[in-house]
């Protein structure tokens, strides 16, 4: 099987154990599942900050069409199925908070990732070594 890391090239990770006892065998086992799981977690926040992504275009461009409003335009919110009138100064104050939080979400999401995928890597070393010890310990005994 192949494990391919954003911004990394293919890895072999383990899949068929030559492990000489049943416990080697177990722990290798339990640690690739692990390393899977990661994999999935990360995949997950991938997903999660392309959505940020999207929300921080589309409020961006909210924003940029405040900058080009004219003198005296009509703002209108929708709130559940109405549509409600809004001042100019609270539409363009809720936009640029939304930005706000948004550039922040995206920057934890940023910092989670990156944890994420040095963990993976180090995880990944792990289980290379790992199936080399259990190849090497197969191969001695032969």
């Amino acid at each position: 099987q192949v494990a391919v890391l954003k911004g990394c090239s293919p890895a072999r990770v383990p899949t068929e154990m030559v492990a000489q006892t049943p416990a080697e065998k177990e722990r290798l086992e339990k640690e690739l599942e692990k390393f899977k799981g990661l994999q999935e977690s990360l995949q997950k926040s991938y997903e999660s900050r392309m959505g940020l992504i999207a929300q921080q275009q589309e409020t961006d461009l909210v924003r940029e069409e405040f900058d080009n409003l004219e003198e005296g335009a009509v703002i209108y919110k929708l709130v559940g199925p109405l549509m409600v009138k809004q001042g100019v100064d609270d539409s363009k104050a809720n936009v640029t908070k939304r930005l706000e939080y948004i550039n922040g979400e995206l920057e934890r999401s940023n910092k989670i990732i990156a944890g994420m995928e040095k963990d993976i890597q180090e995880k990944q070393q792990m289980l290379i070594r790992m199936q080399r010890d259990v190849a090497a310990s197969g191969n001695a005994s032969s």
